[in-house]
C-alpha cells in the first residue's frame, strides 16, 4: 500500500480532523515504508497533498488534516476493461 493510500485509509470515515502524530501512528503500519524515518515520509506527503487544490487532504488547523471533499478521485476502469 502506498503512503497516500495508507493516509486515505486512515482518514476515511473520520468526521473530525486528525492530528499529524495520530495519522502517522496509524498510517505507517499500513504502508510499505521500510526506511529510517517513515513518519517523516507520511508527514511530507500530508503537507505536499494539502498544498494542492485537488490534493488528498486539506489542512484544517495547525497540524490537523482531513480528507479533501473536493478532490478528484481516479476513475475506476469499467468491468469490460478489467477482464
Amino acid at each position: 500500500m502506498t503512503t497516500k493510500q495508507a493516509i486515505e485509509a486512515v482518514l476515511t470515515g473520520k468526521r473530525k480532523p486528525m492530528r499529524v502524530p495520530a495519522i502517522i501512528e496509524a498510517a505507517v503500519p499500513l504502508s510499505n515504508l521500510a526506511g529510517k524515518t517513515p513518519g517523516q515520509t507520511v508527514y511530507s506527503v500530508l503537507y505536499s497533498e494539502a498544498k494542492k487544490t485537488d490534493g488528498l487532504v486539506v489542512q484544517t488547523g495547525k497540524g490537523e488534516f482531513r480528507l479533501n471533499p473536493k478532490r478528484k478521485r481516479p476513475a475506476k476502469p469499467a468491468a469490460s476493461e478489467r477482464a
